[in-house]
């Protein structure tokens, strides 16, 4: 095959990403950079989502190739991999069946994920993930070599087709584009299911990130102390109504990212200050879609601190928080912009 039928073939899978992408935000099971995807090209690279950037932004040229061909994963083309890169090579090496892979940060997956241990699966959700088990793979920092050395140990133990990443989200690999789009569903489903089984609390969430509720006041929009514009969007969400006068830790670890490592009702240098007396939360951002994925992210680290207080588990270590929200600060926010 010539280099120019070489490249287009890359074109043409890194649309049919971007589309994945697409339909997924849509969904609601990603938000604006959270998450990546991967493509196999062929049984020696693979196609990656680039790091920071935006899948409303993102177009084939940004994706990544990988080769796969060596001892250790190689980037062969222009552009910064995701940084979950290793842990989608490792996959595409472990299952020679495998085609496609999604790393979403989906809410109810997240949010259970704190429940500690596996989920034994009914013969629906067996089928559909590919195991007797929804196994849980153990916490450790974004990107570090740790992380991805608990997700090697947990797919060698299970492979199963979907696996939760604690504290973090859930990893789903497949054959095509519409099983990986179908399996997230079917996680989602179950995620609720169980989120409800274990806290008693109705399973309900804002279906669209754009969403306000009818006792929510509109977006207010203003300057910031370095007289830099920002916008400001409220959630009275139920979820969180019980952290509002105690404050909120870190169970997730883009919520110490995007929000802070610990929301109370002094802003400091967060992305969110609650407002017990008026019974809400406001949510930052540079624009109002920015805002909208803070509020977002507040909203299911709650989910997941409902389900903690259930499991027994603790927040994320405070310096583990604030040296997340550092990075996310001064490297992975100045990358998305």
């Amino acid at each position: 095959m010539s280099l120019e039928k070489l490249k287009q073939k890359d074109l043409k899978l890194g649309e049919e990403i971007i589309e994945l992408a697409h339909v997924l935000t849509a969904k609601g099971l990603v938000v604006r950079t959270w998450g990546n995807f991967s493509r196999r090209v062929d049984s020696k690279s693979i196609l990656i989502t680039p790091s920071g950037k935006a899948y409303d932004k993102m177009s084939p040229d940004d994706l990544v190739k990988i080769d796969l061909s060596g001892s250790k994963a190689e980037v062969v083309s222009p552009g910064k991999p995701s940084s979950e890169m290793p842990m989608h090579a490792l996959s595409y090496q472990l299952y020679p069946d495998v085609n496609v892979i999604i790393h979403t940060h989906q809410i109810f997956a997240s949010a259970i994920s704190l429940y500690g241990r596996s989920f034994p699966l009914t013969e629906e959700y067996a089928a559909g993930f590919g195991s007797d088990s929804l196994e849980l793979s153990p916490y450790n920092l974004p990107g570090s070599s740790r992380l991805h050395k608990n997700m090697k140990a947990t797919m060698e133990k299970s492979y199963g087709k979907v696996i939760l990443m604690e504290r973090h989200g859930a990893f789903i690999l497949a054959s095509t584009m519409e099983e990986a789009i179908a399996r997230a569903e079917l996680l989602e489903k179950f995620s609720r299911e169980i989120f409800t089984e274990l806290t008693g609390k109705e399973s309900s969430w804002r279906s669209d990130i754009h969403l306000n509720f009818a006792d929510e006041e509109p977006a207010k929009h203003s300057m910031d102390s370095k007289s830099k514009e920002e916008v400001c969007v409220y959630s009275r969400d139920p979820l969180i109504q019980d952290f509002l006068k105690s404050g909120l830790s870190t169970y997730l670890d883009d919520f110490a990212q995007i929000c802070g490592p610990t929301v109370k009702d002094r802003r400091k240098r967060n992305s969110v200050v609650f407002d017990p007396v008026e019974g809400r939360a406001r949510c930052y951002g540079r624009d109002e879609a920015d805002a909208r994925n803070v509020r977002a992210v507040l909203e299911k680290n709650a989910r997941a601190a409902h389900v903690a207080g259930i499991s027994k588990q603790k927040p994320i270590a405070g310096w583990e928080a604030r040296l997340m929200r550092f990075i996310y600060r001064t490297k992975y926010s100045k990358v998305a912009e």
